[in-house]
């Protein structure tokens, strides 16, 4: 099967984007950002290919801005999830699991 083939049943982002932002004083991060970037082409033919979308973020993200959280969710039409309050998703953010995600899961299995 040629990957162009690829059909993709569940996809759940946490704390997608696919903007370019900046942090102060971080150029290896801007750098990492600028460069890892999706095309519009990209976005357009994964929307294509992936059946059910969603998007999970936080309304106090310490790494990725709000607005740009808010819009990737537009820019792959994913089902939008803000949980509020939990930061990065991440151990710095405490978190050890998103309940959210297994349910999603067994949602679509």
């Amino acid at each position: 099967m040629d990957i162009n083939d690829l059909k993709v049943k569940l996809y759940i982002s946490l704390a997608g984007f696919s903007k370019y932002f900046e942090w102060e004083d971080k150029q290896d991060l801007n750098r990492a950002c600028k460069e890892f970037l999706v095309t519009e082409s990209e976005l357009e033919n994964f929307r294509n290919r992936c059946t059910k979308k969603y998007s999970i973020y936080s309304d106090n993200d310490h790494i990725v801005p709000f607005n740009i959280l808010q819009k990737y969710s537009k820019d792959i039409d994913a089902i939008p999830i803000l949980i509020e309050n939990i930061g990065h998703m991440g151990k710095k953010s405490g978190l050890e699991e998103i309940p959210k995600v297994i349910e999603i899961i067994k949602e679509n299995g």
